[in-house]
């Protein structure tokens, strides 16, 4: 019995050893990969984020119209359908979201009835920068598209060796400790072992649960 645990525990540490020598190579290797991907995942997030934003300044932009309808036109003179149908209009240019399309279409039902009412410098002048603003900003959305893309991907791949990275050092450090404990058997004998194995059989926690069981009992205490 004891020959024969004493070359399942070798067998065992043999596969340990072998595990802490080859796995450190690879946790290097995973480090600069995960170090190279880091860096490609902060420059793609802040290519991303200097467009927002400019987008973020054109929707901006895109709404002085608004501002300046509800500040110099005489809505009130106007009949009760008139003054609804401008609300309409107002109230979508007004939506932060709204698409170039969308916003060009309401952009443009405005211009017609502004023109048809009255003549304002003023307004035609917002009306012209704000069209300006809008043509811009659905220059930039393709551009924006491809950069939020590629920062997905860049950040979905950070992820994933960010991952390996930690499943890695975890299995290295898990092994170190496995190594360790079997070489110890060797070194001290198994009698410890075998109380163990017939504790775990009439039903008791094996060494390691116990261990675990005392770790947190001593992490809870330092919390």
């Amino acid at each position: 019995m004891a020959v024969r645990t004493e070359v399942l525990t070798k067998l065992i540490l043999h596969k340990r050893e072998r595990i802490t020598q080859s796995l450190p190579q690879l946790l290097s290797q995973t480090g600069d990969e995960k170090h190279t991907a880091e860096k490609i995942a902060r420059q793609a997030r802040s290519n991303k984020e200097q467009l927002e934003g400019k987008i973020s300044a054109l929707k901006m932009e895109r709404k002085v119209v608004t501002h300046a309808f509800k500040q110099d036109f005489p809505i009130e003179n106007l009949k009760e359908e008139q003054q609804l149908e401008l609300s309409q209009i107002i109230e979508a240019l007004s939506v932060a979201n709204t698409s170039v399309e969308e916003f060009n279409e309401n952009l443009e039902k405005l211009s017609e009835v502004v023109t048809s009412l009255e003549s304002n410098s003023t307004l035609s002048a917002k009306l012209t920068q704000s069209n300006k603003a809008n043509t811009a900003l659905g220059e930039l959305n393709p551009s924006y598209l491809v950069l939020v893309q590629e920062w997905n991907e860049a950040e979905g791949h950070r992820r994933k060796l960010e991952s390996r990275f930690t499943k890695l050092s975890s299995s290295l450090a898990e092994s170190k400790t496995a190594a360790e404990f079997w070489q110890s058997r060797l070194n001290d004998g198994f009698e410890e072992l075998l109380i163990d194995a017939k504790r775990v059989a009439d039903g008791g926690p094996s060494s390691r649960q116990i261990h675990r069981t005392n770790r947190k009992k001593n992490m809870n205490r330092g919390a």
